[in-house]
C-alpha cells in the first residue's frame, strides 16, 4: 500500500489536539496509552493494538488518556486511500508495529488480517439529528427541539462526540458528500444544489476552506487516482 517507512508520535498525559485535517490519507496504530479520537464519524476508543485508516482531508480531534499514548504512523499514496474512515483491531500489536517501521509494503495484509471494530454507539436521537444535518434543511433550532433536547445541549454533546458543534458539523457532513459526487460526471451547480450548498460558488468556497483546492482540481486529482487504479487493474 506504500513505500516510506512510518515514523512514531509521542503524546502527553491530558494532552488536547483540536480539530484538525491532514492533506494526505494515513494509517496510525496506537503502540500504548489511549485516547478518544473525535470527529464526524463520532468517538472512537483507541487502545493499544487499535489500527485508523484515515481518508484524505479527514478532521478529526484527539483528547489523550492519564498515560498519554504512542502512535506509529504511516503516510498512504492517493491511490491507496480509504474512502472513508476504518477502524481495525489488530490480530498481533508486535507485528504490526514491525510493519510500521520496517515492512510498509506489507500494510495490506495486515488490514486484511485485522478485524473490524464496531461504530461507536451514540444517543438515540443523536442518528436522525445527524442525518436530517446532512440531508435536510431545518435550522438548528427546530432540529433540536424534535429531538426533544435544547440547542444548547445538542451543541454540547456533538463537540464532546465528534469534535466540532452542529453547524461545523452540517458543513462537514456535506463536503465529504460533494467530494463522493466529485468522482462522477455530475455539473458542479448539481453537485451543489444535491449537497445542500446555495450555489456553485458556496461549494467552491467550502471546498477549498476545507482541502486547499478548488472543485476542478479535486475533480482531476480523483479521476487521476481513478485512472491509475483501472491501470494497474489491467496489468
Amino acid at each position: 500500500m506504500t513505500s516510506d517507512a512510518g515514523f512514531e508520535t509521542r503524546h502527553s498525559a491530558c494532552d488536547v489536539l483540536d480539530t484538525h485535517r491532514h492533506g494526505g490519507a494515513y494509517a496510525a496504530l496506537v503502540l500504548d496509552g489511549n485516547h478518544i479520537e473525535a470527529s464526524p464519524d463520532g468517538p472512537i476508543a483507541c487502545e493499544p493494538g487499535m489500527l485508523v485508516l484515515h481518508p484524505r482531508w479527514h478532521a478529526h480531534g484527539n483528547r489523550f488518556g492519564r498515560l498519554g499514548a504512542k502512535v506509529a504512523n504511516l503516510e498512504l499514496a492517493d491511490h491507496d486511500a480509504p474512502d472513508e474512515l476504518r477502524v481495525l483491531r489488530v490480530a498481533d500489536a508486535r507485528e504490526a508495529q514491525a510493519v510500521f517501521a520496517r515492512a510498509p509494503e506489507r500494510l495490506g495484509d495486515l488490514v486484511a488480517a485485522s478485524e473490524p471494530v464496531a461504530a461507536p454507539l451514540l444517543h438515540a436521537w443523536q442518528a436522525d439529528y445527524l442525518r436530517e444535518l446532512r440531508d435536510g434543511e431545518l435550522d438548528l433550532a427546530m432540529l433540536a427541539r424534535r429531538a426533544g433536547v435544547s440547542a444548547a445541549h445538542a451543541s454540547r454533546v456533538f463537540a464532546a462526540s465528534h469534535g466540532m458543534a452542529p453547524q461545523l458539523l452540517r458543513r462537514e457532513l456535506r463536503c465529504r458528500r460533494a467530494l463522493r459526487l466529485l468522482a462522477g460526471a455530475l455539473p458542479m451547480a448539481d453537485i451543489a444544489a444535491l449537497t445542500g450548498f446555495a450555489d456553485q460558488a458556496h461549494l467552491g468556497r467550502t471546498l477549498r476552506l476545507c482541502t486547499g483546492a478548488s472543485p476542478g482540481q479535486l475533480r482531476r486529482q480523483i479521476k487521476s487516482v481513478q485512472d491509475g487504479d483501472a491501470a494497474a487493474r489491467l496489468q
